[in-house]
């Protein structure tokens, strides 16, 4: 059954490169890269890599956003109107809530158990929890047949001791919502490292939206949900840490990130002249901040996030988290992207990205990082990151595939839709 459904997928990366092999370039403006990657981390029983994951439904937003370049009416300002109208509809109503938002945010549950080494995980695709699922990728699938409802995942955590027990509960619970701030993240890097499209602004919208519009639902609307859970957790914790709060900083982070700004600007951009590359506004070669608000085991945190593009092939990146509420946590993330032209054989740019994670609390001082390289040809790329998690950190914690091996290699081979 599991090669049933990566059969699938590579059947999808086939199409796109005999689609993209036939493909001309645009000379009246240059398309934004938009990408399909195969990847190790999309064996979920074996290698429980969220980030890996992450490929997948970036990869499908970014095959949206081809297809969109392709069929959107673009020569008329009417036909501009109603292309962007019909596609956000589409988008934030039914396509992403049905196949990669809300899947993805149960991964998140999914991937924090299997971190603490619990395999036997179950999703519910469906709003009364009756049609199981054993994978992410059968989870999509049959949400075809449950389109805009929600979902659950179902797992068993061990024991050691009620204490530790809370905890691991709350970081599972708390990977859900977590997850989709993770693919807004995504969404905005992308767009600064390699440009975007119109249609990014309604996925990015949505991955923020939904943990907001989730933490403000009635409690009596939807008993015993994550955000529920939560706060119950950070209470037994002796940590007074609520809903509201939670929804105060969703809110926040979303009207003060500069990307939520760049992509309006696009998008307004787009109805105007018909250019569909979106890029993120720069003042000096300074992006505008970002900020991103996760729940973790410390409590509440922040994480702003800055680039500075020194040269149109070195740019440099930092970020700051914090934990604003709860215990006394700070993450600092600098790190560096640069892009050589190697020639015009097969492979004719690599690019190399460094970064450090440097967690500090209760006097003590927390290190991890990754190298991410890339080989990219016209058509075709290859891929090869290291990771090193390091548990104590809040990257660490919502991310690690698990918690006694810090250490992840992910690679893979991307088509460039053209």
């Amino acid at each position: 059954m599991k090669n049933y459904y990566f059969k699938i997928i590579l059947y999808l990366f086939i199409l796109n490169i005999a689609n993209t092999s036939f493909a001309k370039e645009n000379v009246a403006t240059k398309e934004s890269p938009n990408r399909f990657t195969l990847t190790n981390g999309y064996f979920e029983s074996s290698s429980n890599s969220n980030e890996g994951m992450a490929y997948f439904p970036m990869s499908v937003y970014e095959t949206y956003d081809w297809i969109f370049r392709k069929l959107s009416l673009d020569t008329y300002g009417i036909g501009r109107f109603l292309s962007l109208l019909t596609t956000g509809i589409f988008q934030y109503y039914y396509f992403n809530t049905t196949y990669i938002d809300v899947p993805f945010h149960e991964f998140g549950h999914a991937t924090r158990y299997r971190s603490y080494g619990i395999n036997n995980i179950t999703y519910y695709v469906d709003d009364n929890h009756s049609d199981p699922a054993n994978s992410f990728f059968e989870m999509v699938i049959k949400r075809a047949n449950y389109p805009n409802q929600g979902a659950s995942t179902q797992g068993f955590l061990p024991n050691p001791n009620p204490t530790a027990l809370n905890t691991y509960s709350l970081i599972s619970t708390a990977g859900g919502m977590n997850n989709e701030i993770l693919l807004s993240k995504l969404i905005a890097e992308r767009i600064y490292d390699r440009g975007g499209s119109v249609p990014d602004f309604f996925f990015y919208l949505k991955d923020r939206l939904s943990p907001y519009d989730y933490v403000n639902l009635n409690p009596t609307e939807v008993t015993g949900g994550d955000p529920q859970k939560i706060e119950s957790k950070y209470s037994n914790m002796g940590k007074n840490i609520t809903r509201t709060n939670m929804s105060d900083g969703y809110l926040f982070s979303l009207v003060a990130s500069g990307s939520f700004y760049s992509m309006i600007f696009g998008d307004l951009k787009y109805l105007w002249n018909g250019d569909q590359n979106v890029k993120t506004l720069e003042f000096f070669g300074i992006s505008l901040p970002d900020f991103y608000q996760y729940i973790n085991s410390k409590g509440l945190s922040m994480e702003s996030v800055i680039h500075f593009r020194a040269t149109k092939n070195l740019n440099f990146g930092f970020s700051y988290e914090a934990i604003y509420l709860g215990d006394n946590y700070n993450q600092f993330t600098p790190d560096f992207r640069y892009n050589w032209d190697i020639g015009s054989g097969f492979f004719t740019n690599f690019i190399i990205k460094p970064q450090m994670i440097i967690g500090y609390g209760n006097s003590n001082t927390d290190l991890g990082g990754s190298i991410l390289t890339e080989l990219e040809g016209k058509y075709l790329g290859l891929f090869l990151k290291y990771t090193n998690y390091n548990t104590n950190t809040l990257y660490g914690e919502r991310n690690i595939p698990l918690i006694t091996q810090p250490n992840e290699i992910l690679g893979g081979i991307f088509s460039n839709l053209l």
